[in-house]
């Protein structure tokens, strides 16, 4: 029997600053992946995510999974 593992649900992300300085980026993951190499502090899964850092700017790159905060709307509209 195969292992199919669980993706994890989250699709919008808030992407932490890898610094003490830089404000977090909200994102968009894209997929989900084993990473191939992790370290103690890291995850063993990454996402591809898509943000937009910048005006006019689409950056698409993998971010350790550690990185990254499901964002959540408090308040829903009815």
């Amino acid at each position: 029997m195969a292992f199919h593992p669980v993706e994890p649900s989250a699709k919008h992300v808030w992407v932490r600053a890898t610094g003490e300085h830089g404000q977090p980026v909200a994102g968009v993951v894209v997929a989900w992946q084993h990473a191939p190499l992790h370290n103690v502090a890291g995850s063993d899964r990454q996402a591809l995510v898509a943000t937009t850092p910048f005006d006019d700017a689409l950056v698409v790159r993998w971010f350790d999974a550690s990185r990254l905060v499901e964002l959540r709307d408090a308040s829903p509209g009815p």
